[in-house]
């Protein structure tokens, strides 16, 4: 049997070592390793004891060393103070929905105003149906990332940028719809 250790010299003069400390460990044939042999030497870390199982894997945000390092500053702050049972964090709650709300219908009013009451606007969006159906489809993906994935609806600069498309699309469909 061939191994590391007891290699024959090569054709290129090197010759045989004489140092063979240096020389790692020749790795186990396949019936050692499948025998076990290698597991009574210490070679293979043992299997787990119990299967793992995902909801096995919750962490604790308050001892988990990645909170309030890499995430978004005041992780942690909202994270152990968040409470729907005080009145003012529900209040800035309903209040910035209010908000993201009313701009988005204020920009669809805007939008419809300017497709009813601009002539050449209006001619030009009769004669171009394309421009409907582009509209249509951006809205379209916008919605299916928005509704189907969790990550971009999530973090703070995608979830304004998806918003903000989602809404333009909308606003220029219902204008299309209002000539």
């Amino acid at each position: 049997q061939l191994s590391v250790n007891n290699k024959p010299p090569s054709s290129e003069g090197q010759g045989e070592k004489k140092d063979n400390a240096t020389a790692p460990p020749a790795p186990p044939t396949y019936e050692e390793a499948t025998a076990g042999e290698g597991m009574k030497s210490g070679a293979y870390p043992p299997p787990p004891s119990v299967p793992l199982h995902p909801s096995w894997a919750y962490v604790d945000p308050s001892t988990s060393p990645s909170y309030g390092s890499g995430g978004y500053p005041g992780d942690t702050e909202m994270l152990t103070s968040f409470s729907w049972d005080d009145r003012n964090v529900r209040r800035v709650f309903i209040r910035k929905v209010y908000a993201i709300l009313m701009v988005q219908l204020l920009v669809t009013v805007v939008i419809v105003a300017f497709f009813t009451f601009c002539e050449p606007v209006k001619g030009y969006i009769q004669t171009h149906a394309a421009w409907y159906w582009a509209s249509y489809a951006v809205f379209f993906v916008t919605y299916l990332i928005l509704a189907c994935c969790s990550g971009p609806r999530r973090y703070f600069p995608w979830n304004l940028i998806l918003l903000s498309i989602f809404t333009l699309s909308m606003a220029y469909l219902t204008g299309m719809l209002s000539r």
